[in-house]
């Protein structure tokens, strides 16, 4: 692998020192910080990032080469220094590992170790162009300003985004409790990649904040960046923001806080967008809701499995390794993703991440849906013939911004020509339809309206390019040409060019004549990228020169002799001065197209985002056709009004897929002020898990605009799902599983209102039993009786099933499994069958011990493992029994006393009658219940419950 790589190469020894003693003196960079220098031909890596390349691209210390350097040229390099090379081709992906999987920074420089380039996961402006990759999902960098205690209890964080693929920055307040709730929904929401905070780490007073800000952060897999506090200054960055948006009136009708000013200018000073003259005036001022879109915490997308997990780190849900079918879906965006076009890959990517609240708008979104289900050769028509070919137009905006060139313009004129095709399908199907049908006037105003609007100046950018560009050599010989009539002088010296290349292929044919060779297959002629047109003849042929005097030999190299003429290299020079002179001037033609194609940048934008919702929308119908069972559309029940959900037969959308899986629905019933709060019980590996989340995923799905995998389906509209499950710690951020736990409980109960979805797997079960219980019981019966919100909880605290005795509003479910044989005292796999299926009731056992024999473990830990638990059984029934009595403490008090007096006078006997270890068991046991039964008799103990209740245990 190393041997196809090109050596680091120095012209001299002191050039070679020059560089590692710069190297040895840059400052010391960040553990997530990465360096590579451009050699021009391909890049080098030096030190601890060569041997993170080679693990993590290369996976392989084989490429790593030891650097040639003595001792005394830098003394603060204390071992030897190891680098590897890498091609532009390998550096794409290693930009997209650290920038966009592993959120780190890096940095660009030259041979001299000058840095000229440099990129972070919230800004790869200057590395965008060495990705060469089409992303999956908009790159968002943020500010924030704090203002700790703004109100009692409370922050208010001055907030402001920039996503400079699709030009917009906004800003917004947000009010927010000491766990940072809002911070993490608005996080996932815009899918935050990277954040600046101020960098006032030494200040008491703010220092514990920004802790738990970065921790928020973390957890929603956003890279903190600390800068200087003065960058978050108001101060002028109004004048910025005018000039940016290239629109005073936005300004003006928009008002901001100084706090979201502040942390714009932060934004716009780390971005240095005011020096680059091709960004100014381009950027759109928006306003973000947070209320207007489903609030997801990170524990949610991760128990949802909306996304696919990074580094290959194990999902959620048990998922299949694949097939011959192809790669395995383990996401919901995997499973939702049949789209066709980059826009709308990124398009769904966001959606998933802001799921709608406002149920008039999903139903507008479900109809369109439906729209498509039902025209299934319109469907088809659009996913094979023509969204396909529709290009990622933000990208070649963006490259023609860069660098651009008549391929790219060519690429937009080729959209330009389709744009009016689907319209024209559209409009075929749309003339099926009812005139009075609601669905036809939405599908003309969301795709066929936007569309037309559109077509009139697209015309005009199409006649321009037919103008100009030789469409013709485009087609033939996929060359990118100007056309020679569009410009005189263009013209001239292409006619001047044309005699040129006649005279010299005269000579060649002459020359072939002359030494009697075919001017196909002997004698060549090429334009030697040295000595321009000239002749070429193998080694052997090349002999026939010599009697010839009038050929110039020019070089003699492995194919060939290369000659010429006088009268050749004089054409051949001529030849390229006017070449030279043709491509300078086609260049400066072609520039300016590019320019006036980059005025055509917004409408290009608003047909791709048209494009974008009708590929992502055929997509749903796409997975809702072709579901192992077809989904249907859910009728949706807005926030406040009467809360419902029940959902028929639902099943696990991503686990219904997987091969050999053959899923088992369940129904779901959930109303305000009948059964709001669930708490599952059942054995493991039954189905708990699977039941609760597939609600979350469902309602997740609908509020997008999808259809759900149900027979039947209401759904209450949701403002949040909020889950805890798992049981994860951070070893290396010093947090434990519990404290995890807690985190997370804690920001739930904070951020949940009535209106929304509590999911919870196992809740406790990270530290003591009683401590969990206790923990579970308090936040269940808050949740319960004061957020009063729909949740699910499953649990193996089989005690929690007493709070439906106490909360009207809690249902005990449970999941079925079918025993043979329930006198027998084990419970062998061949015993016990799992039915996943979930109804009304309590279970009373979880079966951890069968799941040990189902994975074969030990023979002799299973046998002891039952005898324990057989043991702690009994102890806990007669516990259970004691406490039915209900005896008061003082009773419980006075019965131990006496029992330890009733235990000491039986030890007393036995050794007074010199006893000891003759006496067998059953006369041990006689003997106490004897003097058990004298003092439950005696009338002090006659109405002590705790003493009646133990005599008929041992009588």
């Amino acid at each position: 692998m190393s041997s196809s790589r090109p050596e680091l190469k120095f012209s001299d020894i002191s050039e070679e020192r020059g560089f590692y003693k710069r190297f040895a003196s840059l400052p010391e960079k960040p553990t997530q910080t990465i360096r590579l220098v451009d050699k021009g031909e391909y890049y080098t890596v030096v030190g601890n990032d060569a041997v993170f390349v080679a693990d993590s691209v290369y996976h392989t210390n084989s490429v790593l080469k030891d650097c040639r350097i003595d001792p005394g040229t830098a003394k603060s390099i204390h071992e030897p220094l190891k680098y590897v090379t890498i091609s532009p081709q390998v550096l794409s992906g290693l930009l997209k590992l650290c920038l966009l999987e592993q959120g780190m920074k890096v940095e660009i420089y030259d041979k001299s170790w000058s840095l000229i380039k440099s990129g972070s996961p919230g800004n790869i402006e200057q590395v965008d162009d060495l990705m060469n990759i089409s992303l999956d999902s908009a790159i968002v960098l943020a500010s924030i300003k704090i203002q700790p205690n703004a109100q009692e209890g409370n922050c208010v964080l001055g907030v402001s985004f920039i996503d400079s693929g699709s030009f917009k920055v906004g800003m917004l307040d947000i009010v927010d409790n000491e766990v940072f709730s809002n911070l993490e929904s608005f996080l996932i929401q815009m899918g935050v990649k990277e954040c600046l905070l101020p960098d006032q780490r030494s200040n008491e007073g703010i220092a514990n904040e920004l802790k738990k800000m970065v921790g928020v952060l973390d957890r929603c897999g956003c890279v903190s960046t600390f800068v200087k506090s003065s960058e978050f200054s108001h101060k002028d960055v109004e004048q910025d923001l005018v000039r940016l948006v290239g629109d005073e009136l936005s300004m003006s009708l928009l008002k901001f806080s100084n706090l979201a000013l502040g942390s714009c200018n932060a934004l716009i000073s780390y971005l240095e967008i005011m020096n680059n003259e091709t960004q100014v005036g381009k950027f759109e001022l928006v306003q973000h809701s947070l209320t207007e879109f489903m609030k997801l915490d990170a524990s949610a997308l991760k128990a949802l499995n909306v996304f696919p997990s990074n580094g290959g780190g194990s999902s959620s849900i048990p998922i299949s390794h694949g097939s011959a079918s192809g790669p395995r879906i383990s996401s919901m965006f995997q499973l939702l993703n049949k789209c066709k076009t980059n826009a709308g890959v990124r398009l769904l990517n966001e959606w998933l991440k802001q799921p709608l609240t406002d149920a008039s708008e999903i139903n507008k979104r479900h109809d369109l849906v439906e729209f498509l289900s039902d025209q299934l050769e319109l469907r088809q028509v659009l996913q094979t013939d023509y969204l396909p070919l529709v290009p990622d137009v933000r990208r070649l905006t963006k490259k023609l911004l860069r660098n651009g060139n008549l391929e790219d313009v060519l690429k937009i004129y080729q959209f330009a020509r389709k744009v009016p095709e689907i319209s024209m399908v559209l409009d075929d199907y749309l003339e099926r339809l009812d005139d009075n049908s609601p669905t036809k006037s939405l599908v003309v105003e969301t795709w066929q309206k936007p569309l037309n609007e559109h077509l009139a100046p697209l015309d005009k950018f199409q006649e321009m390019v037919e103008t100009t560009v030789d469409l013709d050599a485009y087609e033939s010989t996929n060359e990118f040409m100007i056309k020679v009539e569009f410009n005189e002088d263009l013209a001239k010296i292409r006619g001047e060019l044309d005699t040129l290349k006649d005279n010299i292929r005269t000579i060649h044919l002459d020359a072939a004549d002359d030494l009697g060779f075919d001017p196909e297959k002997k004698l060549k002629l090429e334009n030697h990228h040295v000595h321009g047109w000239c002749m070429r003849l193998t080694r052997n042929d090349g002999k026939a020169l010599r009697q010839h005097k009038q050929y110039l030999e020019l070089t003699t190299v492995k194919a060939g002799i290369f000659f010429s003429t006088k009268e050749l290299k004089q054409i051949s020079e001529q030849t390229a001065l006017l070449q030279k002179e043709y491509d300078r001037l086609q260049a400066d033609l072609v520039k300016e197209i590019v320019q006036i194609t980059l005025t055509y940048t917004p409408v290009l934008e608003k047909l791709s985002i048209v494009l974008a919702k009708l590929d992502v929308l055929g997509s749903f119908a796409h997975v809702a056709s072709y579901a192992p069972v077809p989904y249907v559309r859910p009728t949706m029940h807005s926030i406040g009004t009467s809360r419902k959900t029940e959902l028929i037969a639902s099943r696990h959308p991503v686990l219904e897929v997987q091969d050999d899986v053959t899923f088992i629905s369940n129904d779901v019933r959930l109303e305000s002020g009948k059964n709001e709060f669930l708490i599952i019980t059942g054995p493991n590996m039954g189905g708990k898990s699977t039941y609760i989340r597939q609600v979350g995923v469902i309602s997740l799905m609908a509020q997008i605009g999808c259809f759900v995998p149900c027979e039947k389906a209401e759904i209450a509209v949701v403002d949040a799902v909020l889950c805890r499950v798992g049981a994860g710690d951070s070893q290396l951020k010093g947090v434990s599983t519990f404290m995890v736990e807690m985190l997370e409980t804690a920001s739930i109960l904070k951020n949940a209102t009535e209106n929304s979805l509590i999911i919870a797997d196992e809740l406790g079960r990270g530290t003591s039993t009683y401590d969990g219980f206790g923990l579970a019981w308090a936040i269940s019966e808050h949740i319960a009786k004061s957020i009063r919100c729909f949740a699910l909880f499953a649990t193996h605290f089989h005690e929690l099933t007493s709070l439906a005795d106490q909360v009207p509003t809690v249902q005990n479910m449970h999941v079925i499994a079918h025993i043979e044989d329930m006198q027998k005292s084990t419970h062998s796999s061949e015993d016990i069958t799992l039915l996943y299926k979930v109804e009304p009731g309590i279970s009373d056992q979880s079966f951890g011990i069968h799941v040990a024999e189902v994975v074969q473990f030990p023979g002799k830990i299973v046998s002891m493992a039952k005898r324990k638990a057989a043991e702690l059984e009994g102890l806990k029934q007669d516990s259970q029994l004691i406490k039915k009595q209900k005896c008061t403490s003082a009773e419980i008090a006075d019965g131990t006393e006496a029992l330890k007096e009733l235990l000491k006078k039986w030890v007393k006997e036995i050794r007074d009658q010199g006893l000891d270890g003759s006496i067998t068991e059953e006369q041990s046991q006689e003997k106490i219940i004897l003097l058990l039964k004298q003092i439950s008799d005696s009338s002090t103990y006659t109405e002590n419950k705790f003493i009646k209740e133990i005599s008929k245990l041992l009588m």
